[in-house]
């Protein structure tokens, strides 16, 4: 990896929020902790993972930026450079990044994880202070899942069809099984904000994993905290004092990303008139109730004749095995089930 040093995001770097941008949603006291401030200047190291691309510390302290989205962990960026290469720039929040020496050795890791349904990551910043801390990676268009599927101001374009859920699902998938076989590490922070559509046809990627790799334990238990608060959060996280992401939590959030597919619904709406349950209660109850095809988005209404509602269905029964109990909850090779539908 090769060291930048004199790395220096200046105020002059033009950050600018987008209306737009997809990202997770906080209250103004969330979103003031989670401010990140310029200083005048940094005298840290700049490392790139891979050697197909190649710039400047100047160059990147004078891109123009705009903000993607804010989590738990840090804001994220897009930061366009002088010869027009685009990156996303994940600013960790101060305090949540493991020491240097930990953080070097798992970030190394990431160098050699390329998937076609991985988001890659090409770099890091490591600064002086515990707020300078920067995470790079490839930047995908046009957005996040979340910002196509669900029903709310501001969604990019029209609600997306069947086919297209189903190939998402599939890529997901995909991307998730790499990660667990060939990179053998759980991705820890899956949700439909961190599940990226690249291009016209909309191929999903997922991005933002193994952060808890980089992070103290402190910054991954927020970060299982939140995605609680969010709907993606395992049982038995929520259950422990001290809870690791796991392969196995990956496929719980993963089922909740098909149940979000499936309905329109945002995992972490909750349903006041049918008693105030979560995404997976409500359902469970539907289905309980024997109406299971109740819960599919009425977006898709048009399109629903017997092969679509047989094809909704089966993945359905995919989404209600992924969320059992830990003990009964199935691999993530059910990528192959989907493949088949």
């Amino acid at each position: 990896m090769t060291a930048i040093t004199g790395f220096s995001p200046s105020k002059a770097s033009h950050f600018t929020w987008s209306p737009e941008s997809g990202g997770d949603s906080y209250t103004a006291e969330s979103l003031a902790r989670l401010d990140v401030r310029s200083p005048d200047s940094l005298a840290g190291e700049l490392y790139f993972l891979d050697d197909t691309i190649s710039f400047t510390a100047e160059e990147l302290s004078r891109a123009p930026a705009e903000v993607l989205g804010r989590s738990s962990h840090g804001t994220s960026y897009r930061a366009t450079l002088d010869n027009g290469l685009l990156l996303t720039v994940k600013w960790l929040r101060g305090g949540v990044a493991k020491q240097r020496k930990d953080f070097t050795k798992e970030a190394k890791k990431f160098a050699n994880i390329r998937h076609p349904n991985v988001v890659g990551l090409r770099g890091y910043y490591w600064g002086p202070t515990q707020h300078e801390k920067l995470i790079l990676s490839d930047y995908i268009s046009p957005g996040s899942l979340s910002s196509f599927l669900y029903d709310r101001p501001g969604r990019k374009g029209p609600s997306l069809t069947w086919p297209q859920r189903l190939k998402i699902s599939v890529d997901i998938a995909c991307g998730l099984n790499y990660l667990h076989f060939d990179g053998e590490v759980p991705h820890g922070n899956l949700k439909a904000t961190n599940i990226l559509l690249d291009g016209p046809d909309l191929n999903a990627r997922v991005a933002y994993y193994c952060l808890h790799r980089l992070m103290t334990q402190a910054g991954t238990i927020e970060q299982i905290l939140d995605a609680g608060v969010l709907g993606y959060r395992a049982p038995e996280l929520a259950a422990s004092k001290k809870p690791l992401p796991s392969f196995k939590s990956d496929v719980y959030a993963f089922g909740v990303i098909l149940l979000e597919l499936l309905t329109g619904k945002c995992a972490g709406d909750v349903s006041g008139e049918d008693g105030g349950v979560d995404l997976t209660d409500w359902v469970r109850l539907k289905v309980a109730e024997g109406g299971g095809s109740d819960c599919f988005d009425n977006a898709l209404s048009p399109e629903i004749g017997n092969p679509v509602m047989e094809k909704q269905m089966e993945v359905l029964a995919i989404a209600l095995r992924c969320i059992r109990s830990v003990s009964e909850r199935p691999g993530i090779k059910l990528y192959e089930d989907l493949s088949s539908i």
